[in-house]
């Protein structure tokens, strides 16, 4: 077919010229129903007059340009929505949210559980313990700061000491440090092996059911105090906290830490050696803080702990200055899910094997603890004593402070506020504004030059 008669002959042998004149004139700004349909008949009775002169209500053509005008609408507000998942400013999807956040390596928060202290109020053991006045302690409630008792603190001091491990006894304790300008030690309570140190408790926090957990406390290599990794090796930390304003002080004494929640477990294999895996859980409301990693023997006993970092990509692990390669972060998505992110090889191992995970699901809210919502809790935990039975603490303990440290999971406000920040928080010089900005905020005595190659100029 010739050219000339090939254009001639398209679209119902209309010109080229006049196909390029009728798109011109089309309005593609409608989308909604009514503007689409308006469009569309004017459309036809401007360019079509002849063609189609039927618009009547109830005609079967009118019918199909209604069809169309909803398919439009359709289609257009789909996309719209589609385009505006794409930019952090403008998407809605907290989980579209989260993955542009992750393009510029921010990782929002999740979740961050209440966390506090209880205070030992009165303990008795099911053990025969004897104290300095030859007095058989077994069953005999012990309370603190008893002015009806002289020997309360000897005798509390003994039934701990019955329930402590072998190489540590009240006054030698197994770590101690000034935490916020009160001295703390730790002591660690012997319970079978195959226990997981944590006591479980219910409260009433605002009228409402919450779950708690007592767990082992420690302050290692930290200025804070922390709970210790939930693997079942028989340690159970408390801690004792003087505050040198006596006995009756709400900082003296020995405590409980408790965090809001419930730990979980879950157990997993990696059979292949892939580079850059990543391992979903699935399941809301994992707070920001309690995540434990641990590969596992052939036996199902822990053989190495995992270490978390913020990513495990070349630049950050070196950031992060770890010496380490048994390495993952964790990445947070929708509904306070997460995925455990590993390496490629390089600067982290590529894990393989057996893996145990623990996890704390919490509830998520911003709320407060006042102290009569948390008295008089009464906790049984199991040790062992020094002649290798199985004995019976039992421990009543109440909370002295309000505690406000819980907060719900960052908005989408916020990430879309601080992820654009990410950054200038490590350093570095990224964009054309951060080389503008940067130095100037080292030093105002910076100078600030421009070259021009005057022999391309």
């Amino acid at each position: 077919m010739a050219t000339t008669t090939r254009q001639t002959s398209l679209l119902v042998q209309e010109d080229w010229t006049k196909i390029y004149q009728t798109f011109r004139e089309a309005d593609f700004q409608s989308f909604d129903f009514e503007t689409i349909r308006k469009s569309m008949i004017e459309y036809l009775r401007t360019y079509y007059p002849e063609d189609f002169n039927d618009f009547t209500e109830s005609s079967e053509y009118v019918a199909l340009i209604d069809l169309i005008a909803f398919l439009g609408q359709s289609l257009a507000f789909r996309t719209d929505l589609n385009a505006r998942e794409n930019f952090l400013d403008t998407a809605e999807r907290r989980d579209s949210i989260l993955k542009l956040a992750r393009l510029v390596s921010y990782n929002p928060k999740r979740n961050i559980p209440a966390s506090g202290f209880l205070k030992f109020e009165s303990i008795q053991t099911s053990e025969t313990v004897f104290d300095g006045l030859g007095n058989n302690l077994s069953n005999t409630l012990v309370t603190w700061n008893d002015n009806t008792n002289e020997n309360w603190l000897e005798q509390f001091t003994a039934i701990l000491n019955a329930t402590l491990v072998d190489q540590q006894s009240i006054g030698k304790p197994g770590g101690s440090k000034d935490i916020n300008g009160i001295a703390t030690s730790e002591y660690t309570v012997k319970l079978a092996n195959s226990i997981i140190p944590t006591q479980s408790y219910t409260a009433s926090v605002a009228g409402i059911a919450t779950p708690f957990e007592v767990v082992s406390a420690t302050t290692a290599d930290k200025e804070f105090v922390y709970e210790n990794s939930p693997n079942p090796n028989g340690l159970f930390n408390i801690l004792y906290r003087n505050d040198n304003q006596g006995n009756g002080s709400n900082d003296t004494g020995y405590f409980f830490y408790f965090k809001q929640g419930e730990l979980k477990k879950l157990d997993f294999s990696i059979a292949d050696s892939l580079p850059n895996r990543t391992v979903s859980v699935n399941f809301n409301n994992i707070n920001n803080t309690d995540i434990w990693l641990s590969k596992l023997l052939s036996s199902g006993v822990v053989d190495t702990e995992w270490t978390q970092v913020p990513a495990v990509n070349a630049v950050n692990v070196i950031f992060n200055e770890t010496s380490e390669r048994d390495l993952y972060s964790v990445a947070t998505r929708a509904d306070d899910q997460i995925d455990l992110v590993f390496g490629d090889g390089a600067f982290a191992e590529i894990p393989q094997g057996r893996f145990r995970l623990f996890y704390r699901i919490s509830n998520g809210l911003t709320y407060q603890i006042t102290p009569n919502e948390m008295q008089e809790v009464t906790f049984s935990v199991n040790y062992v004593s020094k002649r290798g039975r199985q004995e019976t603490l039992t421990i009543v303990a109440s909370l002295e402070y309000t505690v406000t440290n819980a907060t719900a999971r960052e908005s989408a406000n916020d990430i879309r506020l601080k992820a654009p920040q990410q950054y200038y928080t490590q350093n570095r010089m990224i964009t054309g504004e951060d080389y503008q900005v940067a130095p100037l905020a080292i030093s105002q005595e910076i100078i600030k030059v421009k070259s021009v190659n005057r022999t391309s100029s």
